[in-house]
C-alpha cells in the first residue's frame, strides 16, 4: 500500500490517514437500533455466564471472553458505533484524522447501514453509505447527491469488512490466547479487562497488529512497512454484560513506529472506541430507490493514487 517512497514525507503523513480513513469507513460498519422490545430476541445469560457466576464473582479474563464468545456468536444482527483518531507524526511535523461511524449491521444475508464523518486536518467530509447483496450505494449530504460503486467492486468491498462488526466471536477468539495479560474486575453489572503494556510483550504486539488489520488494513502493505512496526505502548479494555455476556465495549489507545521511508520512523498514535449494543435487535437495511438508480462511480486503488501523486490526488478529490 505505502510502496511509492518518493513523495514528500508531508505526503506520506496525509496518503497514511486519508487511506486509513477510506478503508476505516468501508471497514467498520455501524447501527441503527429498533425501539421494539421482543421478548424472544432479548439476549438471555449464556450457559457459559451462568456457570461462571455460579463459581464465581469474576470469572476472570478467560472465563469473561469464553462467555463473551458463546454470546455473540450465533448474532443476527447488532448496532454499534465508533470512533477513530489517529496522529501521525513525521520529520516532526503531525497530521491528525478522526472518524466517527454509526449504524446498524445484519448478518444473513448480509447488510450495512452507516454514517461516516471525516476530519483531516480540519477538512472535514461526511457519506451515508448502504451495503448489501445487490450493490454498495453511497450519499454525499453536501452535493446531495447519491452515488452506486460499480458491480465489479462490490465483492472487494465485502472482504474488507472487519470482524469487529460482522463476527466479534472470532475477534474475541483471537484476544483468548492473551487472556492472561488482562487485569478483570466487576464495575456497575459489567466483567471489565484491562490490559496495559508497554510493548515490549508478545501480547501487545498481536493485539495491536490485529486492531490495525481493520483501522489500517496492514495486510496489504508491503511487508518491509508491516514488519517495521514497532509498539512502544498499548492500553486495551473490554466490557461485558455480566448477566448476558454481551459485549459492551471495546476501547484501545495505542502508540507505535512505522517505517514507510527505511531508517525514517514515523510516530503514530491511534485511539479506537466501539461500543456495541441492541444485539439481535437491528431494524432491517433498506436501500432507498434513489439509491439504486443512481449513476456508478469507480473507487481510487493505491496504483491510481500513486500515479495521481499528492498535487493531483487534491485536483481529483477536492
Amino acid at each position: 500500500m505505502y510502496n511509492n517512497l518518493n513523495i514528500s514525507r508531508k505526503g506520506i503523513a496525509k496518503r497514511s490517514l486519508s487511506i486509513t480513513c477510506g478503508i476505516a469507513a468501508l471497514l467498520i460498519a455501524v447501527g441503527c437500533a429498533d425501539n421494539s422490545k421482543d421478548a424472544q430476541t432479548t439476549p438471555q445469560p449464556s450457559a457459559a455466564v451462568e456457570q461462571s457466576r455460579n463459581t464465581a464473582d469474576d470469572p476472570g479474563a478467560k472465563g469473561a471472553l469464553n462467555a463473551g464468545i458463546q454470546a455473540v456468536k450465533d448474532t443476527s444482527s447488532l448496532e454499534l458505533t465508533m470512533a477513530l483518531k489517529q496522529d501521525i507524526t513525521v520529520d516532526g511535523e503531525t497530521s491528525s484524522m478522526t472518524m466517527k461511524n454509526s449504524g446498524s449491521v445484519v448478518l444473513e444475508p448480509l447488510a450495512v447501514k452507516q454514517k461516516t464523518e471525516n476530519d483531516y486536518m480540519g477538512e472535514k467530509s461526511a457519506v451515508d453509505s448502504y451495503l448489501t447483496s445487490d450493490g454498495y450505494y453511497m450519499y454525499d449530504p453536501a452535493a446531495k447527491a447519491w452515488s452506486r460503486m460499480l458491480a465489479d467492486e462490490v465483492p472487494k468491498i465485502k472482504a474488507t469488512l472487519s470482524d469487529f462488526q460482522i463476527a466479534p466471536a472470532k475477534e474475541l477468539e483471537r484476544i483468548m490466547p492473551y487472556a492472561e495479560s488482562f487485569r478483570s474486575s466487576l464495575s456497575d453489572g459489567s466483567l471489565v479487562l484491562d490490559y496495559k503494556g508497554s510493548g515490549s510483550d508478545k501480547a501487545a504486539d498481536a493485539l495491536v497488529r490485529n486492531l490495525l488489520r481493520s483501522t489500517m488494513g496492514i495486510d496489504d502493505m508491503e511487508a518491509r512497512v508491516r514488519d517495521s512496526i514497532k509498539v512502544s505502548k498499548l492500553d486495551y479494555r473490554l466490557v461485558f454484560e455480566e448477566k448476558t455476556g454481551m459485549l459492551k465495549q471495546l476501547v484501545a489507545d495505542a502508540e507505535m513506529t512505522i517505517e514507510y521511508d527505511p531508517g525514517n520512523p514515523s510516530t503514530l498514535k491511534q485511539s479506537l472506541t466501539i461500543d456495541y449494543s441492541k444485539w439481535n435487535e437491528a431494524e432491517p437495511v433498506i436501500v432507498p430507490e434513489e439509491a439504486k438508480n443512481a449513476p456508478e462511480v469507480m473507487p481510487l486503488d493505491q496504483g491510481l493514487i500513486d500515479a495521481l501523486g499528492e498535487e493531483g490526488l487534491e485536483e481529483f478529490n477536492p
